[in-house]
C-alpha cells in the first residue's frame, strides 16, 4: 500500500504540474502576448490566486470529476492512479507540442477509460452536462469577450491622458488574469485531485492546496511555449482585447464552477480570443485553430485508448 500511495502523489503531481505547464496559459497568455506583464510576473500572479481558488472553492468540481462519472466506490486508488496518468502522458505530449489542449478532457476521459476497463456503470446524464458545458463555454466565452471589448474600448476612447491609460491598461491585465487564474484553481485543480477525492485517499481542501502548488510549479517551468500560442499565434491581441478574453472566459468558468461542471479553461480562453479577434478586425489564424479544435476532439479519446492501454499492462504484471 504504501508504494501505491507513493505512486499515487506522484502521478497526482505529475498531472498538476501538466496542468500548470499546459493551462496556466489560459489565465495570462493574453497579457504576456500582448506585452503588459513579463513570463515571471504572470506565473507568481498564476501562483497565488490558483492556490486561493483551490482551497476557497476547488471542492464543487473535486466531487463531480472525482464521484460524478464513475459511482463512488469503483474508482480505486489504482484506478485514480491510472486515470491520472493516462491523461498526464497526453497532455505532456500536447504540452511539447505547444497546443494548448483540455486537461479536463484528458482527465474525463482517462476516468471514463478506467471505469469501462472494470465494467463499471458509467453515469451519462453527468457526462452529457460536462460535454455540452464543453461546447458552450468558448461560445459564450467569445460572446462575453465581444461585448467587453465594446464596452472597454469606449471607456479608453474617452481618455485623454496616455499614462492614464497605461497604468489602467495593466491594472486590467492583471484584473482579469487574476480572475481567470482564480477560477482556474476552482476548476482546473479537481481535475488533478478530483480522482483521489474520490477514491476516498485526500480531503478536498488538502488536495485543493496540493495541486495549487504542483500546478504553480508547472507554469514556472515549463508552460512559455502554451502561452506563446495563446498570447501570439492564434491573432495579434493589444491590451482591451487581450483583457476583454481573459475576463469573457473568467466569467464562462465562474458560471461552471456553481454547477461544479468541470469545463475546460483552455476552450473559454480560445473563444474569447477568437471573438475579440473577429471584432477587432485582427483576423484569426485558422491554421491554428484547426489544429488546436483537433486536439480538443482528440483529447479525451485518447485518454480512453491510453486508460484501457495502461490498464491492461498493469494487468499483465499483477498491479491491478
Amino acid at each position: 500500500m504504501d508504494g501505491l500511495v507513493i505512486a499515487a502523489i506522484a502521478v497526482a503531481f505529475y498531472i498538476a504540474w501538466n496542468i500548470g505547464s499546459n493551462d496556466s496559459a489560459n489565465a495570462m497568455g493574453t497579457a504576456v502576448g500582448a506585452g503588459i506583464l513579463s513570463f515571471r510576473q504572470a506565473t507568481l500572479t498564476i501562483a497565488i490566486f490558483v492556490l486561493m481558488g483551490a482551497y476557497l472553492k476547488g471542492y464543487k468540481v473535486m466531487k463531480t470529476v472525482g464521484k460524478g462519472i464513475v459511482p463512488e466506490g469503483y474508482l480505486t486508488m489504482e484506478m485514480a492512479v491510472i486515470a491520472l496518468l493516462a491523461a498526464g502522458v497526453w497532455v505532456t505530449i500536447a504540452t511539447v507540442k505547444g497546443l494548448p489542449v483540455s486537461t479536463t478532457q484528458a482527465i474525463v476521459g482517462g476516468v471514463i477509460g478506467v471505469g469501462l476497463a472494470v465494467n463499471a456503470p458509467i453515469n451519462w446524464y453527468t457526462l452529457v452536462k460536462i460535454a455540452s458545458a464543453w461546447v458552450v463555454s468558448p461560445i459564450l466565452s467569445g460572446i462575453l469577450a465581444i461585448i467587453l471589448y465594446k464596452f472597454y474600448s469606449k471607456v479608453i476612447s474617452s481618455i485623454k491622458s496616455v499614462s492614464t491609460i497605461e497604468v489602467l491598461y495593466k491594472a486590467l491585465a492583471i484584473l482579469g488574469g487574476s480572475y481567470m487564474a482564480f477560477n482556474f484553481g476552482t476548476n482546473e485543480v479537481a481535475n488533478a485531485s478530483g480522482p483521489l477525492v474520490g477514491a476516498g485517499f485526500v480531503e478536498p481542501k488538502v488536495a485543493g492546496i496540493f495541486g495549487a502548488i504542483a500546478l504553480s510549479i508547472g507554469a514556472l517551468t515549463f508552460s512559455y511555449a502554451v502561452m506563446h500560442t495563446v498570447g501570439k499565434k492564434i491573432t495579434a491581441l493589444g491590451p482591451i482585447s487581450a483583457f476583454a478574453a481573459q475576463f469573457g472566459s473568467a466569467i464562462a468558468v465562474s458560471l461552471a464552477n456553481i454547477f461544479g461542471l468541470p469545463v475546460s479553461s483552455s476552450q473559454s480562453i480560445v473563444g474569447g480570443v477568437i471573438g475579440v479577434g473577429l471584432i477587432a478586425g485582427e483576423g484569426v489564424d485558422k491554421s491554428v485553430i484547426k489544429d488546436i479544435v483537433f486536439g480538443w476532439v482528440a483529447t479525451p479519446l485518447t485518454a480512453i485508448f491510453i486508460a484501457l492501454g495502461i490498464f491492461n499492462a498493469f494487468s499483465l504484471v499483477g498491479l491491478v
